[in-house]
This record gives structure tokens, sequence and C-alpha cells, in this order.
């Protein structure tokens, strides 16, 4: 059981990591922060959803200091999820999972 877990959770963890690198691409092609950030959010959730990751609570960061052609964008997915959603076993608790991805803003496109 506890085998099963950690390959669900590792899994998890990727397809969090995979949705964090596809919500910082959507962002890096945004030229205005609040564009970047709500392309961010939309992106990530969207992802999570198609790979059907669940979570109790979701809370999606974009730092766009760094939104300007050469520069960066980085997300942040923060996940809560019962252990019992992750495993399809009937396991007590939650964890908390923590992804960020980064994506170089192209010199040609995007930043303010």
């Amino acid at each position: 059981m506890l085998v099963a877990a950690a390959w669900r959770l590792g899994q998890t963890r990727g397809e969090m990591r995979d949705a964090a690198s596809e919500a910082a691409r959507a962002a890096s092609l945004r030229q205005h922060p609040s564009a970047a950030t709500g392309a961010a959010e939309r992106v990530a959730v969207a992802t999570l959803g198609r790979r059907q990751v669940r979570c109790s609570a979701l809370d999606v960061q974009t730092d766009v200091r760094a939104l300007r052609p050469g520069g960066s964008v980085s997300v942040t997915i923060r996940c809560v999820t019962r252990l019992a959603d992750l495993t399809l076993l009937r396991m007590p608790g939650s964890v908390t999972l923590e992804v960020t991805g980064t994506e170089v803003v192209d010199r040609r496109r995007g930043g303010t």
C-alpha cells in the first residue's frame, strides 16, 4: 500500500510540474502582467483537470516581475490533496504538493 501511495504521489507531482510549465509558457506569451497571471491560472486549472489531479485547495501564484523580452515568468502551483483521492485507497489525511515552472520570455514576444 505504501509503495502504491509513493508511486502515485510521484506521478501526481510530475503532472503538476507539467501543468506549471504549461502555465508559465502561457504567461510568457502575454504582454501585460494581469493577462499573464490570468492565462497562467486558466492553463494550470485546465491542465490539472485534464490530468485528473484533485485538489481540495489549489493556489496558483505567477511571478511576473521579469515579464519582459529576455526575462522569465515563474508559476508555482500548490495543491492540497487527500491521500484517499491520491492513492484511490482509504488512507486518512492529506498532503500538500508544491511545484514551480519557469519559462523564458521570447526576446521578440511578450513583455511589458
